[in-house]
């Protein structure tokens, strides 16, 4: 009879064991995805708010409220808003929130020309947005990076001071956001001979960055049917 009594008492430890074990891993689970609810991804951290941006609607080069002051903070507040929680990014199956170039299925980046790089436009249903910072200035023949906008792309450090970004719908999703970061200096220039300032010789890849664009997309396309009036 007290050999059954100490297995009951065995069998009872065990099983308390296990319920121990797996309330706590219960409990890191539910902390852990807590924290990751809390941690926001923001797209935008490392690109500087510019000196004024340029509004563009579907496939036009013409730009929305021209000479209007009033649209650059509403613009802003709406790139301000397609972050993320971590906790999101990962229930969706995205995983990295890096900035990386765009790529071919042959893993190569894909380049863009500067005559190309001029005729970029919104697709339907999105829009463009041009960031506009100080021009990089030309000192002895060559750019002042010193003086540029930068941001580290796939391992290299790429400057700028235009961007062109292109805003389309996630609908409610965390999506992928596509920008060209380029020099306005390079775009129209016939220093054939410098290859620091020659728009020949000057070619720019695309960056892609995960971002919920749901609340931006809306917050422009009401901006632009505001500036349509």
């Amino acid at each position: 009879m007290a050999n059954k009594n100490i297995t009951v008492v065995k069998s009872r430890r065990r099983a308390n064991i296990v319920m121990f074990v797996v309330i706590g891993i219960a409990a890191f689970v539910l902390v852990a995805i807590a924290v990751l609810s809390l941690v926001s991804v923001n797209p935008m951290s490392d690109i500087k708010r510019p000196e004024r941006y340029e509004f563009y609607d579907a496939d036009s080069s013409e730009m929305l409220g021209a000479g209007d002051s009033k649209p650059q903070s509403s613009i802003y507040s709406a790139l301000d808003g397609m972050e993320f929680s971590v906790m999101t990014g990962i229930l969706q199956g995205r995983w990295d929130y890096s900035y990386g170039f765009m790529r071919n299925k042959s893993d190569k980046k894909i380049e863009v020309k500067a005559s190309e790089i001029k005729g970029l436009r919104a697709k339907e249903k999105g829009f463009m947005v041009e960031f506009v910072y100080s021009d990089i200035p030309v000192v002895d023949g060559k750019l002042d990076l010193k003086k540029a906008q930068k941001i580290e792309v796939d391992g290299e450090t790429v400057y700028y001071d235009r961007i062109k970004m292109f805003i389309t719908d996630s609908d409610g999703a965390v999506g992928m956001l596509r920008f060209y970061p380029y020099i306005y200096a390079r775009l129209d220039n016939q220093a054939y001979e410098n290859d620091d300032l020659s728009s020949e010789s000057y070619s720019i890849t695309g960056v892609t960055v995960r971002a919920d664009t749901t609340n931006a997309y809306a917050a422009l396309k009401k901006l632009a049917a505001s500036l349509a009036k």
